[in-house]
């Protein structure tokens, strides 16, 4: 019975199937020839749907005969349709060619307004850039395993990150160059930083949603300012749309580390915002109820939160007004659990361990950004545009620490401690912006003002030392740190265009920067006594040994910076060729002023210099889809302000020596050379090769220096000599189908040398040796493999990230051959995206999952010598051939979320 049912199925279905064709094709720009990779395809008033693939192609299945309507259309572009005929017979493949709906814009920015946070873009940017970059694409950033935009720079080829207490990227390092040598931009604007000691901005302040794209580049124009070495990361974020746009998305997550233990925390409205001297003046004299002690919870931490919207569309008749809102939140809990060894070196200049502390740290971080963009059309060729950014990053982290200190063949000494640091950091920026045309003249300004905060109230710590005979409180701290860094800048660019092929520019800018810096301390002495509860630190009665508190004179000042640049600028392009080229001119007035007496020679100073920096830069198109380019550009990187302040910390670097600071201490410069060879192929497919040299005059290291005229040894940031900087990168992209594989690897070598001790012993503290080692952050070998799938039509998107980053030095030591070597790592991530509604659907509603981490990779550290213990005599302590500092592990995070698209 089965068996004839079916076969008269078959025999009414089979014939029907005949009549039916199909219809196949391509979808492109009108003007570019460029695929529209995610277009729709549909037959009006029919159920045939479909969604171009990676390569614009599309295919309508089991379309009965007959006379149809076709339509093709994508955000942006006006519809496209065209009356076809279809027949059970093959036919010839359909070409839709859209047509942008912003064709009166320039080529750069019609690439964006096509679809500017489309991988297709961000291709596009890359091969018509002036100069050597890389680009990544909010579509690429969405569907990455990543939510900040430190994680999403490890994407990106020659970049490794330095990361935090909980295992996110913080501070990029650009092809081996430290992040002293690289500044970050928003929307092509320089932004100061809350970082109590340096310029550069920590970057996982960033919620990676608010990004249109993410641009590094690695050779300067004239144009650009000259303090980067390394390269330079500007954040372009989101812009107002060419029709109504509303998305966002919802999701949460868990930390695996939180399924083996519980998360430590405390409730930040038990912080004192204000130290005793700024709630009831200078003068007070501070008593132990000024300071409460807070108490600390253990429980599982809520799930993960994290949510964003997005608001845009243009206005009026013509669209002349544009309006973009974002917004962003995450609240997550993030922990890692560690061994650190301290150890000291012996007269042989071998280390031996002195202390082991166990660490655990529970962190939650609470980010909120906010990204408002207007742009104003005032007629054809003039217009004014305003940006408005507002982030904040709220981290409450607590430390439980035991310390363990070895003294053979004594007891070992075990002290127990617990600290609590609430950190605010947030970044305000507001710039405007106009662009005006006069025939040939062009015309660009901008006048911005921007601030950065770090605020670090009531740091505390809770110690306990555990005895045989009982166990006792010990001295405590309370600190105060607050600094802020403001900038008011202006920027003009003028172009003058001779002839179709040659483009003269110049311009300027100027800034102002005003950073303020305090550090205040409270100390509280313990009674010496037996804890009465050492469950409870109020049961001990401290005393204050200083009641007016301590303003430390090494983290208080006030710093000044103006900046004031120049620069020339030639464009010819004419056929296959293009050469940019010029010079930049930029005078430093840097200053400072401390908390010291105004009689102290010290109490203030004062750094002048004027560096003129020439770039070359040319591409030369060997084909539609070929470049092969060279760059030549000088660069400089100017020291920390705290860098040059004349402090003097006894001891806070290792108990041996102090550290100190170094008025004397010059900017860097360096000569940069490029070459690449550029392929773009169809849809995402793409190879880019090509290498870097740099030769670093007066690189900025801490090392040892004897002071002059005196025996008196310090650590300290010094310039030594030379520096250089080589290698080569490779960046390949390829789909087969829906399947594809993308690849980068570079390879690096650098070299300097500095002078280090060669033993630990008082009579020979002026032997110093020199030794030549890498530079500071520098990785030989950096690789990203990610598998990847992505079919347009379902919906379907799957990437398997890899990351690998070479051993390095994390911190220079301070003897010779003894410097701190992070291990090699290697990452494992997955993402995964399934769009849940039709691809001719007018809302959209798509299904992301997210993991980070899954290999459980540790952050390992090493000092590479002959290891004087038994392998496994402490743990791990597994190698005879070096002794290990660190082992920081962080589990995996997983994340969950649906976005919308209404």
């Amino acid at each position: 019975m089965r068996f004839l049912s079916l076969c008269f199925f078959l025999g009414l279905v089979l014939p029907l199937a005949a009549l039916a064709g199909g219809v196949k094709g391509r979808v492109t720009d009108a003007r570019t020839g460029e695929p529209l990779v995610g277009s729709v395809v549909f037959l009006k008033n029919t159920p045939h749907n479909s969604q171009a693939g990676l390569d614009g192609s599309f295919a309508l299945l089991n379309v009965p005969e007959g006379d149809y309507e076709l339509v093709g259309q994508m955000a942006g572009y006006a519809p496209f349709s065209l009356a076809l005929h279809v027949t059970a017979a093959s036919a010839a493949p359909v070409l839709l060619r859209l047509t942008d709906k912003n064709q009166e814009l320039s080529e750069v920015t019609v690439q964006g307004r096509l679809d500017p946070e489309d991988d297709g873009a961000a291709r596009r940017t890359e091969q018509i850039a002036p100069s050597v970059m890389n680009v990544v694409s909010a579509q690429a950033i969405q569907t990455s395993p990543d939510i900040t935009v430190a994680n999403v720079l490890q994407r990106v080829s020659g970049v490794t990150l330095e990361r935090s207490t909980n295992g996110d990227g913080r501070y990029a390092i650009l092809r081996g160059m430290d992040k002293r040598y690289n500044y970050t931009l928003v929307n092509g604007i320089k932004i100061p930083s809350p970082d109590p000691y340096n310029r550069y901005v920590p970057l996982d302040i960033f919620p990676a949603d608010l990004l249109q794209r993410l641009e590094v580049t690695k050779a300067l124009t004239p144009s650009m300012e000259g303090d980067a070495i390394g390269g330079v990361v500007n954040l372009v974020m989101k812009d107002a749309p060419a029709e109504r746009q509303l998305t966002g998305q919802l999701g949460t997550g868990y930390g695996q580390l939180f399924f083996d233990r519980p998360f430590q925390g405390f409730d930040v409205r038990d912080i004192n915002q204000q130290s005793p001297a700024e709630r009831f003046g200078p003068a007070y004299q501070a008593t132990p109820g000024d300071f409460p002690w807070l108490r600390f919870t253990k429980r599982p931490p809520a799930p993960n939160l994290l949510g964003n919207l997005t608001f845009g569309r243009r206005y009026g008749k013509d669209q002349r007004l544009g309006l973009l809102l974002a917004g962003s939140y995450q609240n997550t809990s993030r922990g890692s659990d560690g061994y650190f060894y301290d150890a000291t070196i012996d007269i042989s200049n071998q280390p031996q361990i002195k202390e082991l502390r166990v660490q655990q740290y529970s962190t939650q971080q609470r980010r909120t950004g906010l990204n408002a963009k207007l742009d104003y059309r005032l007629r054809p060729g003039h217009t004014l545009r305003f940006y408005g950014l507002y982030l904040n990053l709220d981290e409450l982290q607590t430390r439980a620490e035991s310390d363990t200190t070895y003294k053979r063949p004594a007891q070992p000494d075990v002290d127990v401690l617990l600290r609590s640091r609430f950190q605010q950091q947030g970044i305000a920026s507001g710039t405007l912006q106009g662009e005006h045309g006069w025939g040939r003249l062009l015309a660009s300004w901008s006048a911005v003002y921007s601030r950065a905060t770090n605020h670090v109230p009531d740091l505390a710590q809770q110690p306990l030392k555990l005895g045989l005979a009982g166990n006792r409180y010990q001295d405590a701290f309370r600190i105060w740190l607050d600094n802020t860094d403001q900038d008011q800048a202006a920027y003009l660019n003028l172009t003058y265009r001779l002839t179709e092929a040659l483009d003269l520019s110049a311009g300027g800018l100027y800034r102002h920067k005003d950073r303020r810096n305090r550090y205040l301390s409270y100390g509280l002495r313990a009674s010496g006594q037996l804890a009465v509860d050492e469950r409870d630190i109020r049961s001990e009665p401290y005393t204050v040994f200083n009641p007016l508190g301590i303003y430390v004179g090494a983290n208080n000042y006030t710093a000044t910076e103006k900046i004031g640049a120049g620069y020339g600028q030639l464009r010819y392009a004419t056929g296959a060729v293009e050469v940019l080229g010029g010079v930049r001119v930029e005078y430093t007035d840097q200053g400072y002023v401390t908390s010291l007496a105004r009689t102290e020679p010290a109490y203030q100073g004062r750094q002048r210099y004027t560096d003129v920096l020439p770039s070359l830069h040319l591409r030369y198109a060997l084909s539609k889809r070929q470049n092969l380019r060279g760059s030549y550009f000088a660069s400089i990187s100017r020291p920390s302000y705290f860098e040059i302040t004349p402090y003097n910390n006894s001891g806070s670097v290792t108990d041996t020596y102090a550290e100190a600071g170094n008025p004397y201490l010059l900017h860097t410069q360096a000569h940069n050379l490029d070459v690449r060879y550029e392929f773009f192929g169809a849809g995402n497919d793409q190879v880019l090769a090509g290498a870097f040299y740099k030769h670093i005059r007066n690189p900025i290291e801490y090392g040892l220096v004897t002071l002059p005229s005196t025996a008196f040894t310090v650590y300290q940031p010094n310039n030594f000599g030379t520096a250089t900087n080589y290698g080569f990168e490779w960046v390949g992209v390829k789909f087969w189908g829906s399947v594809g594989l993308s690849t980068n690897y570079t390879f690096t070598v650098s070299s300097i040398t500095t002078d280090k001790k060669r033993v630990a012993t008082a009579d020979d503290a002026r032997t110093l040796l020199p030794q030549t080692r890498p530079l500071q952050g520098q990785s030989k070998h950096v690789a990203n493999a990610s598998v990847l799938y992505k079919n347009v039509r379902n919906g379907l998107d799957l990437q398997l990230a890899y990351v690998y980053t070479g051993a390095r030095i994390v911190q220079v030591g301070q003897f010779v051959g003894l410097d701190y070597w992070q291990r090699a790592q290697s990452q494992l991530d997955l993402s995964a995206e399934k769009r849940l509604t039709r691809a001719a659907a007018r809302y959209g509603l798509t299904a992301y999952v997210k993991a980070q981490n899954l290999l459980n990779t540790p952050y390992q550290v090493d000092i590479r010598a002959p290891n004087p213990y038994a392998v496994n005599e402490f743990p791990y302590q597994t190698q005879p051939d070096r002794l290990a500092v660190i082992n920081q592990t962080y589990q995996a995070y997983y994340l969950v979320g649906l976005r919308f698209n209404l």
